[in-house]
């Protein structure tokens, strides 16, 4: 498989978040704990196929803990990516990690700061979580923190190869460390 770009992740993550809020919406009602996770687990297959070169199933992602937990670990990641510059990953996480012992008006006022392209992106997020704790009986806030930790560090890869493109193109500066030595 090629080099992915964040540009790819970002395609990535919006297509599953896009999947997700057309069948939220078709669904025409609320949906209920049970519609979430299946319409999560339909996304993040559909999601998770987009970057390997098998598809990713329902099926396997309901019974398998260790693939749910790497498709929806990629997946978050590339949510990220598709919200950067839309909204911050910390305040994503703000609005759904840890519902169980936080009061009601402190989620209110994490979801309040979203405004409402982070609600779309959050909401999704929300049915990945309940996916995981529901079917998985995973840590989901962890996976979560890892994938914002894979998403800050992919950010910074690709901004170092940038960097470092723009030198090896420029040539070296004058007061740069390789000036000092000649």
């Amino acid at each position: 498989m090629p080099d992915v770009t964040n540009d790819t992740r970002a395609d990535y993550g919006r297509t599953a978040l896009e999947f997700y809020s057309e069948a939220r919406t078709a669904l025409g009602h609320e949906p209920d704990p049970a519609e979430d996770v299946e319409l999560a687990l339909a996304a993040c297959a559909h999601g998770g196929s987009l970057d390997r070169l098998e598809p990713v199933l329902v099926e396997d992602l309901r019974k398998e803990d260790d693939w749910a937990t790497e498709v929806c670990s990629d997946l978050v990641s590339h949510l990220f990516h598709a919200a950067d510059g839309a909204v911050v990953p910390r305040l994503l996480l703000d609005a759904v990690t840890d519902p169980e012992t936080r009061s009601e008006a402190a989620i209110a006022e994490a979801w309040r700061v979203l405004g409402e392209r982070g609600a779309e992106f959050a909401r999704f997020l929300a049915a990945v979580r309940r996916l995981l704790v529901t079917v998985h009986d995973i840590d989901a806030d962890d996976l979560f923190e890892d994938a914002r930790q894979i998403f800050e560090d992919e950010v910074e890869e690709e901004r170092y190869a940038a960097a470092a493109e723009r030198r090896a193109l420029n040539g070296p500066r004058a007061g740069t460390v390789s000036d000092a030595s000649a």
